[in-house]
């Protein structure tokens, strides 16, 4: 199936040691490691199902630290690069051709990044399937200024929201048109900058907790359960680069 407009398409592993953040993913996650060619040069990728899920690669600026990139398709990367800044958003990198596509990389008012996306070939694209281990199940805004965020992704990209009363507080699903293509709520870690936060589906959340500890990663919160969602945690990679880990709730 080929990208759909204003979803998440793609994630990148940004880390300031490339040899040690390929090591963990590589033995620590449901991930193989796999080199790619792109454009005459091999880039690290990982891989569940032998389906590439995110590449690896170090930070292009200097002082940016190890964090999760997540990529959203839209039809012209320039066109929707100019709605985001024009709504309050700020320009990080502008428009820039690479093998795969277009990209560019914006900030929410708040400051959470992220890139916009769209391939060089529609005819090849495909999204790669979600439910597996290994499988990216959840793309998630963790924002320091909700109203400010969900304002700016709905004048920017037509974004909607449905909102859930939560024990913690309210919780935003992100709608693209009819369709759900993540999620939102207000950020509680006092040292953590807003952020977009990956979920990898994992068939045992304990399990891979230990493993992640094991393989020099540690947990950035506890293991928790969420009816009807599942059991999961907030990790980070030896280098700082945090995402989540989750058993998804069986469903039916």
């Amino acid at each position: 199936m080929a990208y759909k407009t204003n979803h998440f398409c793609w994630h990148g592993i940004i880390t300031t040691d490339l040899d040690k953040a390929t090591a963990f993913y590589g033995s620590a996650l449901p991930f193989d490691v796999q080199t790619a060619d792109m454009g005459g040069e091999p880039v690290a990728m990982v891989a569940a199902a032998e389906i590439p899920r995110a590449h690896i690669a170090l930070p292009q600026m200097d002082g940016v630290p190890s964090h999760w990139s997540s990529y959203f398709r839209v039809e012209d990367v320039d066109a929707s690069t100019n709605a985001a800044v024009a709504a309050g958003g700020t320009l990080v990198v502008p428009g820039t051709d690479i093998p795969p596509g277009r990209f560019s990389v914006v900030s929410s008012p708040s400051g959470a990044t992220f890139c916009l996306f769209h391939e060089a070939d529609e005819a090849t694209s495909q999204n790669a399937p979600g439910g597996t281990p290994g499988s990216v199940h959840w793309t998630e805004l963790w924002s320091k200024d909700i109203d400010a965020d969900l304002a700016w992704l709905n004048a920017s990209f037509g974004i909607t929201t449905e909102t859930m009363e939560m024990p913690s507080g309210p919780y935003y699903l992100l709608q693209s048109g009819e369709e759900t293509i993540g999620g939102a709520m207000t950020s509680t870690e006092e040292k953590a900058p807003s952020m977009w936060l990956p979920w990898i589906e994992v068939s045992d959340v304990d399990a891979t907790v230990t493993s992640i500890d094991s393989a020099g990663g540690n947990a950035v919160s506890p293991l928790m359960d969420v009816p009807n969602v599942g059991r999961m945690a907030v990790v980070s990679d030896p280098t700082g680069g945090v995402f989540g880990v989750i058993t998804p709730a069986p469903r039916g």
